[in-house]
């Protein structure tokens, strides 16, 4: 059954291309008068104004001149699922994710972009990950459908959204906003679906996210038609296995394991012959597990869907226009927010201190950081014009 859903609606974007790469927008990015914000700035505005105006590509665009990017494994997953739910060009998104692979090593030693130094480590969770995702969880589960917009499929989507905002500084304001993918569910709602890969599933933070509100506005506004919420698919860095086998022949009970009902079930029968003829305690955590687990989750992967109705989402809207009051004011005083976390999660904590204490700031920026790069996923140049179709022969 095909994941992907037609729309014959009007697009006022093409959202098939990035924007900001595009020139057939006919936006000028070079333009002063024109500002694109990110919701990175927004986050960044309210958490430290200095450390704002060093980072920000509206102000000082510095980044750290360390080349090895966080982002390397999470990125990689999202062009497998990119491709997964798109356009198919790989016949399994364990593929994608090793040409993911071999296109950034390739770039490495074009450009010198450094690789995580356990990225081989990374290889192989990315693999047993996807395919425990493609091959297992989704087999009894809503694939959901992927919205197709003028014949295409709206996944890792790149767009502008014109904000309806002037002030003495600038005559147009964009949003730029990255939507994994989005989704056409039987409610008539689009919904935008967001993957995250972490070390542990989170739940606590769906009711005050902001990017939820804001991207729920904006992309209303992109395609013309009501958003329902998003759809956070979150995929823990574990792989399950088959249960532990005891030195006394018998099928370990510990919850802590990393197995599955379904897993667990098999090596039941596998031992047993049947569920009924295990140990009571067998069938007590075989009951867990499938207690725990539903159409949405397991330990390892778990959607949930963040509702958000018109009021909050018109809401969202008139608070980003506040903010930009302040934010595209570029008279506005740029002081720091310390907090006692600023030496293990600032990289500008030294040049800060300096600044207020004397120092040459302007030397701790100098020898420490550099202007940002427009990469747009610059490893995307490297990878193979011929999608394999064939097993993975990686090594």
């Amino acid at each position: 059954m095909s994941d992907h859903i037609e729309s014959t609606d009007n697009d006022p974007f093409d959202l098939g291309r990035d924007p900001e790469r595009d020139e057939l927008t006919g936006i000028n990015y070079d333009d002063p008068r024109t500002a694109v914000i990110r919701t990175s700035d927004r986050g960044g505005f309210k958490r430290c104004r200095r450390r704002w105006g060093w980072q920000s590509h509206l102000r000082g665009n510095l980044t750290t001149i360390e080349g090895i990017s966080p982002l390397w494994f999470g990125s990689g997953f999202h062009f497998a699922l990119e491709d997964f739910h798109g356009a198919k060009a790989y016949s399994h998104p364990r593929l994608a994710f090793e040409d993911y692979v071999r296109a950034t090593y390739k770039m490495e030693k074009a450009v010198g972009k450094r690789l995580p130094s356990n990225w081989p480590d990374l290889v192989l969770l990315g693999r047993g990950m996807l395919e425990y995702y493609a091959d297992t969880w989704l087999v009894a589960r809503d694939p959901l459908k992927t919205f197709v917009w003028q014949g295409r499929p709206q996944v890792e989507v790149n767009a502008l959204v014109e904000i309806p905002f002037q002030n003495a500084f600038y005559d147009k304001v964009y949003y730029a906003v990255t939507l994994d993918r989005v989704v056409e569910r039987d409610d008539g709602f689009l919904y935008i679906v967001d993957y995250k890969t972490a070390a542990r599933i989170q739940t606590q933070f769906f009711q005050t996210d902001p990017q939820i509100s804001a991207y729920c506005w904006l992309a209303s506004r992109l395609y013309n038609r009501p958003i329902g919420g998003f759809i956070y698919q979150q995929h823990r860095k574990d792989v399950p296995d088959m249960p532990r086998i005891l030195g006394d022949g018998t099928i370990s009970i510990s919850r802590q394991q990393l197995t599955t009902h379904r897993l667990y079930r098999k090596a039941l029968i596998n031992h047993y012959g049947e569920v009924l003829k295990a140990p009571a305690e067998n069938v007590e955590l075989l009951n867990w597990l499938n207690s725990i687990e539903s159409p949405e989750q397991d330990r390892y992967i778990r959607r949930d869907t963040v509702y958000r109705n018109q009021h909050q989402v018109e809401a969202e809207g008139v608070k980003l226009l506040m903010e930009l009051e302040e934010m595209l004011n570029l008279d506005i005083p740029l002081y720091p927010n310390p907090t006692r976390e600023c030496g293990n999660m600032c990289h500008f904590n030294n040049a800060c201190v300096s600044m207020d204490d004397g120092g040459d700031w302007a030397e701790e920026l100098r020898i420490g950081f550099k202007p940002k790069e427009a990469d747009f996923d610059s490893w995307r140049k490297f990878l193979p014009q011929d999608k394999p179709k064939h097993e993975s022969v990686f090594a």
